[in-house]
Parts: structure tokens; sequence; C-alpha cells
């Protein structure tokens, strides 16, 4: 059975014979393009228009081809067929306004403006073009004064308007204007409390000005609304464990890791929060994870390092120590060393910890302390003249430097124990 809209294509087309100018027949076809874009058989639509001459085509008919274009992501094919509609009749607001948001889509924010602003000027009513302009401005994101003004004035004409509300509280904040910003969005959430672009804003907002407890409550609207959200729920558990509940932490650190597995920083902090609560052997495994992921960064070594000191695995903390060495940045690697010759010295590891301060003194020869800490190893290790020569060159290395007073006594006295100590031997 041939449908009703088939049986209209073919009277229509029949009425080319009688000539493609007639009036009767242009209206029929017109019809049809708009009944194949409005059900959107956007091929369809295409197929037809090529019994056309382009010529022959109204204003309407390229129209809707050109919306058809747009539809199906084909934008230069889209524009080329809006101009057209454009030319043939260029009062007709609808066919400029959609010719440029296709143009702002597509980054020619310059063009898009232009014929918005001819959108204005033949309807300044038109709030539509008014709001476009705003919305192209920002894509630009060169002039966040022309935004406020834009959206200002919508907001004049409806001061719940919540869309313009946000954007102006976005140009405001690439304004520097923080705190305006925040109010905008306060009112933008006034006029509905769930949209979730200011919901995000907000809590941002406040989590960086460390108001944890009045982020929290805009950082959980916002994951009901959008439940598959990872950093949202990373967000979430950095609140509660700045807040210091760590069982809630864990549990959006955890959630957050369900919805990526392989993000090396959601691994990390969870072990962190692991870390706080004591639970050692978990804090390993979760900071394993993020080494897995992420093998570059020596902060998850170093971590690491500590969570093996609460566990008193002596090798572990030193390996962990060595392989954040192995990927740091040469200017720290000392500090390393440094940390890692301490840990020795508090476990009496003399030899180890000579060893340690020895490698960051060869990394950073202008490094003091270490001069001081090997001389006590030296001591500790009854080397008497290593002691002594260790404590001198600290003394020369802190020669006017009224930091180090304490530890300069220190020595001093260590030298002048020594010294009678080998004379009584």
């Amino acid at each position: 059975m041939i449908t009703r809209l088939f049986a209209a294509i073919i009277l229509f087309t029949s009425l080319l014979i009688s000539g493609e100018k007639n009036p009767v027949a242009r209206s029929g076809i017109d019809s049809v393009a708009s009944t194949l874009y409005a059900e959107g058989n956007y091929w369809k639509l295409m197929e037809y228009a090529k019994q056309f001459s382009a010529d022959t085509l109204s204003a309407k008919f390229n129209f809707f081809l050109g919306m058809s274009y747009a539809a199906l992501s084909e934008p230069q094919r889209a524009q080329e067929f809006l101009r057209r509609s454009i030319a043939l009749d260029s009062v007709k607001l609808q066919y400029r306004y959609q010719y440029a948001r296709i143009l702002s889509q597509t980054g020619l924010y310059n063009d898009a403006i232009d014929q918005l602003t001819q959108c204005i000027a033949i309807d300044s009513t038109y709030i539509p073009a008014h709001f476009q302009l705003g919305l192209t401005y920002a894509a630009q994101k060169k002039h966040p004064e022309k935004e406020v003004e834009i959206f200002s004035s919508l907001i004049n004409r409806n001061p719940r308007d919540f869309l313009s509300l946000y954007y102006i509280a976005e140009a405001k904040k690439r304004l520097g204007e923080s705190d305006s910003a925040y109010m905008y969005l306060r009112l933008s959430l006034s006029a509905n409390p769930r949209y979730y672009p200011a919901l995000i804003a907000v809590s941002n907002y406040l989590n960086n000005k460390k108001q944890y407890s009045e982020a929290l409550p805009y950082y959980l609207l916002a994951d009901t609304l959008r439940n598959d959200n990872k950093d949202l729920k990373f967000q979430i558990g950095e609140c509660y464990r700045k807040l210091e509940d760590l069982p809630k932490a864990k549990t959006y650190f955890s959630r957050a890791i369900a919805l990526d597995t392989a993000n090396a920083l959601y691994h990390a902090q969870l072990a962190y929060a692991y870390y706080s609560a004591g639970q050692f052997d978990s804090s390993v495994a979760e900071y394993q994870l993020a080494i897995l992921n992420d093998s570059e960064n020596p902060q998850y070594y170093t971590n690491l390092a500590l969570v093996y000191k609460k566990l008193d695995m002596t090798d572990r903390v030193a390996q962990a120590y060595l392989n954040a060495v192995r990927v740091q940045h040469p200017d720290v690697i000392a500090y390393t060393y440094n940390d890692l010759a301490a840990f020795y010295m508090q476990k009496k590891l003399w030899r180890k910890t000579i060893a340690a301060y020895q490698r960051a003194l060869d990394v950073n020869p202008d490094l003091i302390d270490p001069y001081y800490y090997m001389g006590v190893s030296h001591m500790n290790m009854d080397e008497i003249q290593s002691a002594i020569l260790m404590f001198k060159k600290f003394l020369q290395k802190t020669e006017n430097n009224p930091e180090k007073r304490g530890q300069m006594y220190s020595a001093e006295k260590m030298i002048e124990y020594l010294k009678n100590l080998k004379k009584k031997n």
C-alpha cells in the first residue's frame, strides 16, 4: 500500500511538468520537505532534493535541507544551504539564527556574532539570538565583560533565568571576580536547585575556600543527579578525608576506583586514607596499585616508604626510597637520600646511615647536615678519627651560620669529647 507521504511526493513531483516556479507546486514541495525533516528522514529529504535544480529551491526548502545536514553532523554542507536560505529570505530570523548556531559550533565565532547581531537588529525582542550571542562570546573566552552585559540584559527581563545567571557566574570567574561569581551561582540554584553545572561550580568554590562541610551537600546532590561521574566521587572522598571522616572517604574513593580502576591518583588517595586510619596493609596494597598505574610518580614511592616504616619493614623502606630516587628530578634526589639516611639512623644502622648520607652529598655537595649525622654515626661505631673529621667538616660548612648555632655547639663538644677519649685510649 502506498503511504500518504509517498503519494504526496509523486503528486508534487508530477507538478514539475507544469513548471518548477508554479506557486502551488512550490508550496507542495516545501510541505514535503517540512514533513521529511520533522520526521527525521534526512536522507530521504536529500534524495528528494536531487529531483530539482538548485536555483529553483525555495528559502524554506534550503533551510530544511541545511538543517538536515546539520543533524547528520555535516556542518559545511549545512552552512552552504543555510546561506542560500538567507540569500532568498534575508529577514527570516529562524534561518539566520540557526546558521549562526552552526557557525558557532564549528568555531567560526566572529561570523556567528555577525549573524546574531543582524538577528537582533531585525528584532531586538528575539531572546534566542541574545542568548546564543552570549554563548558565542563565552565559547571564545575573550570578552567576559560582553558576556556579563548580554546575560545581565536577559536577567533584567527574567530574574529567574537560571542559565543566564550561571553563564554570568562563569564570566565573572574569568574576570577574576570569584566571590561575585559565587553569588550568581547561588541565584542560579535558587531558580533551579538541581542544575548540575551550578552545583559543581558552587561545590568547587567552597572546596577551594576549604569550606568542606559546606561544599559536601552540593557535591552529594550532584552525585544523586549524575551517578557516573568518577571525579565527583573522588572530590566527595577528598572532602570527607579533609573532614577526617575516613570511613566515608574510603567509600567514595572506592566508588571512584570502581568507575576507573586505572586511575593512580584515586588509588593513592585511598591508600592515604587507609594510612590515616592505621590500616597499613591495605594502604600498601593501594599504593602498589597506584604505582602499577603510574610508575613514574616519586611521591607514591616515598609515601609507600612511610607505610613500610609503620610496618617496621626496613628492607622495603629502603627499596621504596631507592625507587623514588630512580624517577625523581635530580634537584630533589639528595633529599630522598637524606630521608633514607634518617630512617637508617633511627634504626641504628650506622653503616647504612653513612652510606645514604654520602649518596646525598654526592648528588648535592652543598648540603650541611649530613656531615653532622655522619659524625654521630661514626662516633656510635667507635670510629673516633672519622667522627672528628665529619664534625670538623660540619663546622667549616656552618661558619657564620646562626641557624646552626645549636648543632655547632654540639659538634664542638663532640670533638672535644672524642679527642679526650682518644688520649685516654
